[in-house]
């Protein structure tokens, strides 16, 4: 559930609070161009690398975080709410480092090493830590392989939310852990395992294999498949899984195409939010269905759907040439290839970015922090009430619900425009090369000095 924490008028800019380095000091609003960045925890757009090569930016980072900490998935056990942003550490007062994708749950984090491991911290009531102990671990600890007798190797993409994690391995085979009270692991039973295990295939007879990309939502798992078709499992609540039903499913199944006929093809990227599903095809058109009770799917009717069905463009066609989607809790973003950024659904916390609180059933242009529109954007995250940007030139600007210190920008005031982040104790923080957009917290990856 989005943070319902309405902003009043904007308040005036004040100077960054002592003790605060100001991130980002001004928007480089003039870049533009084609854009083919991808999340880690979504996909890659036609023609691209694959998910590994799309997770790996080609230099390995450190993590930094802001925001909830309550259960230490900001990676360092001080303040329950940091409002700045702050290194992971990853014991002894070390840094994380040699990091090359991220992802975020609801009151956890996961990091994705070059060496292919997986590292988690915060929550684990639920086992989402995957290293059998069901503690909460302030510090990063490393996942289990499947049986839990040696650690989680070959990863090449991750995803979170709720209390689940996903790992994709080079092989094409998905390994999950955490939360399974629908089957959102996608073994065929809802039992809990301490350590991961295996999505089977549709038959549940051996491993589902051919995945080139995957996504989490808090009660279901998706994947990409090698030539664009997509299987969902899990929660099928408001017609998650896109099957024109509502009934739950413990392993894998197909997704029908738009409007129901056939199944879902030439997907090039998929993102899930609370009740609902993003899908961007190869041509640049996107998809969505489930839930619509804050217009989050777009197409300006208000309705659910169990298929598959087009967003609408903010002047009434069908929404195209997007390189880049993110779902958030009741809301979305979609990158357009001029650098843009449209929104649409809940704004009840300024999530859309455009100066108001207005929802939007259709999308609206994102605006920029002193501009009509936000532009020079490679990549989008949406959380619980909020959305981040990091732009071409390695900044980042978040917007939103600040009730928890999410949105990094040094105070728990809620902004309706993009605005700057800011680091503690003076830090300096040097190109930002991914994100991971969790409920309420923000993790960022970020390229170490002396490598640009």
């Amino acid at each position: 559930m989005d943070d319902q924490f309405r902003p009043g008028p904007r308040p005036t800019p004040r100077p960054a609070r002592r003790g605060v380095a100001v991130l980002v000091s001004a928007l480089a609003l003039t870049v533009t161009g084609t854009l083919a960045a991808c999340s880690p925890e979504t996909g890659a757009p036609a023609g691209a690398p694959s998910p590994a090569a799309d997770q790996k930016d080609g230099t390995p980072g450190e993590v930094w975080s802001t925001g909830l900490n309550g259960d230490g998935q900001l990676g360092r056990p001080r303040n329950d709410v940091d409002v700045a942003l702050g290194p992971v550490v990853a014991g002894q007062g070390r840094h994380l480092t040699d990091v090359v994708a991220v992802a975020a749950g609801d009151r956890h984090s996961l990091a994705l090493t070059k060496q292919g491991r997986v590292m988690a911290w915060g929550a684990n009531a639920n086992g989402q830590l995957g290293n059998g102990t069901g503690k909460p671990s302030f510090a990063p600890v490393a996942v289990r392989a499947p049986g839990g007798a040696s650690e989680l190797q070959d990863v090449t993409a991750i995803a979170a939310s709720g209390g689940l994690s996903m790992a994709l391995r080079r092989n094409g085979s998905v390994v999950t852990w955490g939360s399974n009270g629908h089957g959102q692991r996608g073994s065929g039973s809802r039992k809990s395992s301490k350590f991961p295990t295996l999505v089977r295939s549709a038959t549940g007879r051996g491993a589902l294999t051919g995945v080139t990309a995957i996504a989490a939502g808090d009660h279901n798992g998706l994947a990409l498949l090698r030539g664009g078709a997509v299987v969902a499992w899990g929660s099928n609540r408001a017609g998650l899984l896109g099957d024109g039903g509502g009934r739950d499913r413990g392993l894998p199944g197909p997704v029908r195409g738009a409007g129901g006929s056939g199944r879902l093809a030439g997907v090039a990227q998929i993102s899930v939010g609370s009740k609902h599903v993003l899908a961007r095809l190869g041509d640049g058109r996107v998809l969505t269905w489930g839930a619509n009770d804050r217009g989050q799917l777009g197409d300006g009717t208000g309705r659910p759907r169990t298929v598959p069905g087009a967003v609408a463009d903010p002047g009434g066609g069908g929404l195209d040439e997007v390189t880049f989607v993110a779902a958030g809790g009741k809301h979305n973003y979609a990158v357009h290839r001029d650098g843009t950024v449209l929104a649409w659904g809940d704004n009840a916390n300024g999530q859309l970015g455009n100066g108001t609180t207005k929802p939007a059933p259709r999308p609206v242009h994102v605006a920029g922090t002193h501009t009509e529109s936000l532009r020079g954007v490679s990549r989008m995250g949406a959380g619980q009430g909020y959305g981040v940007a990091v732009l071409v030139g390695g900044s980042a600007l978040t917007w939103g619900v600040a009730s928890k210190g999410q949105l990094g920008s040094g105070n728990r005031v809620a902004r309706t425009r993009p605005g700057p982040l800011v680091a503690a104790k003076g830090a300096r923080i040097s190109t930002i090369t991914n994100l991971a957009a969790g409920a309420r917290h923000l993790l960022l990856l970020v390229r170490p000095r002396g490598t640009e």
